[in-house]
């Protein structure tokens, strides 16, 4: 029997101001890859989450940070999330950009959907802008990695017009495998499964 390999990717909570302000300046880059490709993605909502939430998560490949995840466990599921029966989670993402490698927005998918089965949610939320470019390109993307796009709705809180994306919570070995995830890497609410 041969030896374990080591996992090369892994989700560490983001807690040093440095590392916050490293998750920012991902989010950032993120949103200018996309621009440049002419997808509107407004960051100034995902960088000041990432600048004040408790619960941010980094995705890194060896020392370097690819993806980061802002869980919001406490707070209350957006209204389309009655889309989606059953508990479930919103988290905010740094997108990937379309035409890059996307290993590692598969990889974090697959790890967020397996992260949710186990503690019994059934599904993660998420929500972009909802723009023209958006849904011709970055939501194919999406679709391609596992997440389901809702038809467009209005925030009640702002009335940003936003697409609402599910990605379904499933058990997955393979994540586990491949990305270390330290115990307090993104805590979510157990669900007891009857």
């Amino acid at each position: 029997m041969g030896a374990a390999s080591t996992p090369v990717y892994a989700m560490l909570p983001v807690l040093t101001d440095a590392a916050r302000a490293e998750a920012a300046a991902l989010a950032q880059e993120a949103a200018l890859g996309l621009a440049d490709q002419g997808i509107d993605h407004p960051v100034d909502e995902l960088v000041e989450f990432i600048r004040s939430q408790a619960t941010v998560t980094g995705f890194y490949d060896g020392d370097t940070l690819v993806g980061c995840v802002v869980a919001h466990p406490g707070v209350d599921l957006p209204h389309w999330s009655g889309d989606s029966p059953g508990p479930g989670v919103w988290v905010s993402l740094v997108p990937p950009v379309p035409g890059r490698d996307d290993q590692e927005a598969r990889l974090l998918a697959l790890w967020l959907a397996d992260h949710a089965a186990q503690h019994g949610l059934e599904w993660v939320g998420w929500e972009l802008a909802a723009t023209g470019q958006t849904r011709a390109t970055l939501l194919a993307l999406l679709r391609d990695l596992g997440w389901e796009d809702l038809p467009p709705v209005r925030r009640a809180v702002d009335g940003v017009r936003v697409t609402p994306l599910r990605l379904r919570a499933e058990r997955r070995p393979a994540p586990a495998v491949a990305v270390f995830a330290s115990p307090d890497a993104l805590p979510l609410p157990a669900v007891n499964v009857r």
